[in-house]
């Protein structure tokens, strides 16, 4: 049975218009406001994501805003390591998201994994699930406290209508704190839409990188 998934703004939303664009087979949420870029990250962004304390597969101690978010571009999914169905697939599917982002991957755009099941996925767990998938640098997969996690879902706006490790979408959330564009798009679209679409917030002269698969 199909679980209901809910992708919602929150009730702190960081902008102030909320628009459902549709391109060619795909649709996602992007997010714009009249406001000024300056005034936005300075006055929105960094009140609106949790900077909760979070550990990555290297046992490191990270602040979710300060240190994967701030000044970057970047690539945001909810996922837990004990997943057959949808994890792994869509784990497959951002690796070649990673491998098409090319030589921007890990030096102009970030991606960050996040396990909603903090007490199976040590960092040791999460680590050799990275180097299963074979992840390069750049993908950090980062655990928590489940309170914690929780509400990183809430304000990322995305809410499950059940319980435990079912909070997890087939959502990818993407955005650049630079200039305040935020947006999702389904996680398995093809790797070369989905990284033409987030190569957009780093630079007008950038472009997937070939060989990233669909």
């Amino acid at each position: 049975m199909k679980r209901a998934i809910t992708l919602m703004v929150p009730a702190l939303a960081i902008v102030s218009t909320l628009m459902l664009l549709a391109v060619g087979p795909r649709s996602y949420w992007t997010m714009a406001s009249g406001r000024p870029a300056a005034a936005r990250k300075a006055n929105s962004l960094a009140t609106h994501f949790p900077n909760v304390r979070l550990r990555t597969q290297s046992n490191e101690t990270v602040r979710f805003y300060d240190d994967l978010v701030k000044g970057k571009v970047v690539l945001i999914n909810f996922m837990f390591t004990s997943c057959t169905t949808l994890c792994p697939r869509s784990t497959e599917n951002l690796v070649k998201i990673q491998q098409a982002l090319g030589e921007h991957a890990g030096r102009d755009v970030f991606m960050v994994s996040i396990s909603v099941d903090p007490q199976t996925d040590t960092p040791a767990v999460l680590k050799e699930y990275a180097e299963r998938f074979h992840t390069k640098p750049g993908w950090t997969f980062v655990t928590g406290k489940s309170a914690d996690i929780d509400l990183l879902q809430r304000q990322l706006g995305v809410v499950d209508n059940d319980d435990g490790k079912a909070q997890h979408t087939g959502m990818l959330i993407y955005g650049s704190d630079v200039n305040g564009s935020w947006g999702a798009t389904p996680i398995m679209l093809s790797a070369s839409s989905v990284a033409r679409t987030v190569l957009r917030l780093v630079g007008p002269a950038t472009s997937p990188a070939t060989g990233g698969g669909s």
